[in-house]
C-alpha cells in the first residue's frame, strides 16, 4: 500500500487539479472533486499508518482499500472525464495495487470491474448527457477498458516474477 501513496496518489492529484485547472468545471464539480479526493488520501493515509496495528487483517484490509479505490476512482472520473478526457487514466489504480499482492485471478476480476465501471459511466453519461456515442468513440472507450486489463495483468506478472527472483536467491 505504500506504492499506492507513493506513485498513484500524487499522479491521483495532478490529474485532477489538471482536470480542475485547465477544464473549469462547475463550482459544484470542483468541490465534489476535491473533497472526495481529500477523504480518499485521509483513508488511504490513515490505514498505511496504521499497517501495522492490523496484521491479523491485512489482507482484507488490502482488498478493501482496492475496492475503496475503485469506488472513488469512479466517482471522480464520472465527474470529471466531461471535462477532462485524460480521467480515464484514474481506473488504472485499484488494479494496479491488486496486482502488487493478489493472485492473477483476482486482479483479472478487479481489472475487469475497473474497466466496465468506466465504460458504465461512459454509458450513464452519454444518456443522461442525450448525447450518444457513435462507433468511433466505444471503439476508443472500449480500447482503454483492454488497456487496464492488460496493464494490469502485466503488473500482477512483473510482481510474481520479482517474487519468484528474490525466493530463487535465497
Amino acid at each position: 500500500m505504500h506504492i499506492l501513496n507513493y506513485y498513484f496518489t500524487p499522479f491521483a492529484v495532478i490529474l485532477i487539479v489538471f482536470a480542475v485547472y485547465f477544464s473549469e468545471p462547475g463550482k459544484n464539480v470542483t468541490y465534489a472533486s476535491f473533497a472526495i479526493l481529500a477523504a480518499s488520501f485521509g483513508i488511504n493515509y490513515w490505514f498505511t499508518k496504521n499497517t501495522y496495528r492490523f496484521m491479523r487483517w491485512m489482507h482484507n484490509i488490502r482488498a478493501l482499500m482496492v475496492w475503496l479505490n475503485l469506488l472513488t476512482s469512479t466517482v471522480l472520473f464520472y465527474l470529471l472525464f466531461p471535462y477532462w478526457a485524460p480521467m480515464w487514466l484514474l481506473f488504472i489504480i485499484a488494479p494496479a495495487t491488486s496486482a502488487m499482492f493478489m493472485k492473477k485471478s483476482r486482479v483479472f476480476f478487479i481489472a475487469f470491474a475497473s474497466a466496465a465501471a468506466m465504460l458504465g459511466a461512459y454509458y450513464v453519461k452519454s444518456i443522461l448527457l442525450d448525447m450518444p456515442f457513435g462507433s468511433q468513440l466505444w471503439a476508443t472507450a472500449s480500447v482503454q477498458a483492454l488497456f487496464l486489463i492488460f496493464f494490469s495483468m502485466f503488473v500482477a506478472a512483473m510482481s510474481e516474477m520479482i517474487l519468484k527472483v528474490r525466493d530463487s536467491l535465497r
